[in-house]
Formats: C-alpha cells, structure tokens, sequence
C-alpha cells in the first residue's frame, strides 16, 4: 500500500497512516485492518477523553446541565473507543490450545460491558434532566464558552471524517459504525450550543429538554451495543445477501450440481463457513473431491474466510429422478412451512424403487410439527407414485439449525400394484 494509493482528508491522517500500515499488504487484509482499527480506537480515544474534560470544565463554569450530560457522552465515546482498540489488539493474540479459532469474540464480552455502563450513564444523565426541568437553574455562558463549545463541533467533525476514511480502506463495520456515533456526536453538540445560546435568552427550559435528548441518545447507543454484542456471543444467522453469494460461488464451480446447508461461523474478525455441494454419483471419489476443493477456493477468494465442504453425491441419470424431482417439488410447493428440498435420491434398477429426500423447514415451524408433514409428504407419494416405490426415507431440518435431522423410513404398501 503506497501514499498514492491511499491518501486521507487531511496531511495528519495521511502522517498516521503511512507510519501504522503494513506497505505490502491490502489495506482490508487482517493485519491491516487490525492495525488501522487499533490506530482509529487510540486516537478517539485520546481525542474524546480530552473533549470530556474540557466540556466538563465548560459545564461547570456555566452551570449548564446539557454541558455536563454532553461531557458524559464523550466519556462514554472513550469508553467505546478504548474497546475498539482493545477489541483490535485483542484479536491479533494468537490461537491457543484451549482457544483453536482464536480470541475475537472477546471484543463482543467488552462491548456488552461497555453497554451496561452507557445505559446506566444514560439513566443518571436523563434523571438530571428531569431534575433541572423540575428545578429551574441560570446558565450563564460567556462567549468564549460558546467559541470552546464550536471548537470540539470542529474536532468532532474531523474525528468523523477519520473513522469514515479509515472504516472505507478496512472495509470494518465497527470503524463505519464508530464513524456514524461520532456524526451523532456532532448533532448532540449543536443541540447543547443551541441551549446555551436560548439560555441566554430566558429559555432556561431548553438545557433541561436538551440533557433529556443527550441522555435519549446515550440510551440508544448503550441498547444498540448490547443487542450487537449478544448476537454475535449467541451466534446469529448469516444475511440472506451474504448467503447467497456463498450460493453463487460455490454453484459456479464446474461439477457442482447444487448447494445447501450453508452455514457461516463468526469468531470476531475470524469467520467459517460450511456447505454442502453436490456432485455427480457416478464421478470417481478423487474428481468429486477436487470439486470439493475448488469449491471451498472458491469461497476463500471471494471472502477471505476458511471454508469446508460436504460431498453428496446425486445421481441425476437414474430412470425414475425426474419423477421424484417432480413429485416432492410439487409438494414443497403446497406446503407453506417448507423452503428447500436436496439430496434427493432414487435407488434400484427396476421397479418399485427406495427413494429418499431432506426436506428444509422455516424457522417458526416447531419440531412437533414434522409428524404432519410426515404424514402429508407420504400420503401426497402414495396417491402419486406409490406403485413404483416400495421404500421412502425422509430427514426433516429446520433452516439454519444445530439440532439434528429428524429422519424416517416408511413402507409404500401399493408397490409393484
């Protein structure tokens, strides 16, 4: 990575970033991003702790109530952004024996600290709101309080730029998302210039209203943290965008048939993801593992992530597969709960035929529902190719499930009529 490449706002941006970045490398590969991500928490850090300070001083010289709940906003910044940077530098320990996909959930256990503490902040903040609205207080701010006040608008601003800049070379959500709280911190800001200047006005009600809506904001933050931190410590499902470029991926490799089962692993910074491709039966077991392989680069290209992949073999060439493919589509057609069908095989050289499919439910239908459709898959088999099967065996999953397939065999009872 060369200045020319890469060139920020402004000369100091551009100063820090050719002396932290690894020339060689990408600006969105792993080292670089974690180096950027540590240099933008560092930095914030510094700058939002000073901006604190200062606008405590300010506030304790005015007696303006928003002032303080602002200074509290910025202590808050610091907070989340020392977890930033901690969050980067913590990820880059290596993994252990005991921890084999490394350590960048910790960043996640972090912010949900950090979260408890924004809404506990946020609470107390909004309380002393409510008391100034309650008991009525003079603000007094000079006009160089109000100059002060426009400068950390200023620093803010530059503050925003930076985390944009850098979260654009990283390609990092939390650098994007550490840029937008800083946009917000600006607006909270105004708000309070705003309520200095109506104080001076008479409308001493405005600083209490004002340290309501810092403290409305510092809440938000505080819930928005927690509910990202939890997701990614419970596990959450892949969006549907990301899953079906996997899908494009993996389906663009020669020999595969089809893909399911995607599943996407997130460890921090680290992800995994595992699939299923199918390939022909009657290719020999070496060609369909190379398959696999190509299919697991496929995905390591386009994503940067360690893939796996899972051979079913499906043999499209059998007499009868375009009968069955035709019967249980039609079926997955008609009852609503079910989205996918695969591994559908057909097995024997005559009349009646062993059958077997999996079929994929949504999310909201419960396991004590897979009897009805059991009964249903069946009965829709029997009225329709029962005479040339004489075995049936089908697994039921939920999308996106850890638990189990559910899978059973049934007799056809017309076969051979």
């Amino acid at each position: 990575m060369t200045e020319k490449r890469h060139r920020l706002a402004f000369p100091i941006m551009n100063f820090l970033l050719q002396r932290v970045v690894v020339q060689d490398l990408p600006a969105d590969s792993h080292e670089n991003r974690t180096r950027l991500g540590m240099l933008a928490g560092w930095v914030s850090t510094v700058m939002s702790g000073f901006m604190a300070a200062a606008k405590f001083f300010l506030g304790f010289i005015s007696g303006s109530v928003s002032m303080m709940a602002d200074a509290t906003n910025n202590l808050t910044d610091m907070g989340s952004s020392l977890v930033i940077a901690l969050g980067f530098q913590w990820s880059r320990k290596p993994r252990d024996e005991d921890h084999p996909f490394g350590h960048g959930r910790i960043e996640a256990v972090a912010t949900l600290v950090l979260a408890i503490a924004l809404i506990l902040v946020g609470a107390e903040v909004g309380r002393s709101g409510i008391e100034r609205l309650v008991n009525p207080k003079p603000v007094e701010a000079p006009f160089w309080v109000l100059v002060m006040v426009g400068l950390t608008v200023a620093v803010k601003t530059w503050m925003a730029v930076f985390a944009r800049q850098l979260a654009r070379l990283s390609k990092s959500k939390v650098l994007e998302a550490d840029a937008w709280n800083h946009a917000f911190d600006i607006v909270c800001t105004l708000m309070v210039l705003v309520a200095l200047l109506s104080s001076g006005y008479g409308w001493g009600a405005v600083d209490g209203w004002t340290a309501i809506g810092v403290a409305g904001f510092i809440l938000y933050t505080g819930v928005s943290y927690a509910r990202e931190a939890i997701d990614i410590l419970l596990g959450k499902k892949p969006d549907p965008e990301t899953v079906r470029e996997i899908h494009d991926a993996v389906l663009d490799v020669d020999g595969v048939m089809g893909v399911h089962e995607i599943m996407v692993h997130h460890y921090g910074d680290v992800k995994m993801v595992s699939f299923h491709v199918e390939v022909d039966a009657n290719i020999s077991l070496v060609d369909a593992h190379l398959i696999s392989e190509e299919a697991e680069s496929a995905v390591e290209r386009s994503f940067r992530w360690r893939a796996l992949a899972h051979l079913d073999p499906v043999d499209r060439s059998h007499p009868f597969f375009d009968v069955l493919s035709r019967s249980v589509h039609e079926f997955l057609e008609q009852e609503h709960c079910l989205v996918d069908v695969h591994d559908l095989r057909a097995e024997g050289d005559a009349e009646p035929f062993s059958i077997s499919f999996d079929l994929v439910t949504d999310m909201e239908t419960s396991r004590t529902e897979y009897d009805g459709i059991y009964d249903r898959a069946v009965q829709w088999l029997e009225e329709r190719i029962g005479r040339q099967v004489n075995r049936v065996e089908i697994g039921i999953e939920a999308a996106v499930e850890s638990a189990p397939m559910v899978r059973r065999a049934f007799r056809l009872p017309d076969a051979g009529k």
